[in-house]
């Protein structure tokens, strides 16, 4: 059985793909709560699946890849600390934006994950007009 870290180190490696679907549809549960503190929260695959497919999403994100600068566990806790990259389908970045994020692991799924970020930083990804 994989560790928690290996768990939210797959997870975070598979979320480019497919705008994070994949990874998603991997390591989420039915009960799975995401919480973008200030942005959003969703309960579920389906739900956050539509979160990641919204209309007012800028539609010049192509993928999300989440540099890890820090990891740490706290027994099914994953503490990380992030630089996630939001970029366009030529690989520019659009912005770059400084996380500290908490997953809570149960066997091999993602039961809980919240974000906490400058909300004021994602401006500039839906700015983008590229």
């Amino acid at each position: 059985m994989p560790t928690p870290i290996e768990i939210v180190t797959a997870f975070s490696a598979a979320f480019p793909e497919d705008g994070g679907k994949i990874a998603i549809r991997r390591y989420f549960t039915s009960k799975t709560v995401w919480v973008n503190e200030g942005v959003s929260r969703t309960t579920g695959i389906e739900e956050a699946i539509a979160f990641l497919e919204r209309p007012n999403r800028s539609p010049s994100i192509a993928a999300v890849h989440f540099d890890m600068l820090a990891i740490a566990a706290d027994g099914n806790r994953v503490l990380t600390e992030r630089l996630d990259r939001f970029l366009r389908s030529d690989g520019s970045e659009i912005a770059a934006i400084k996380v500290m994020g908490i997953f809570e692991v149960e066997g091999d799924h993602i039961v809980a994950w919240r974000d906490y970020a400058d909300v004021n930083a994602g401006k500039k990804i839906s700015d983008d007009k590229r």
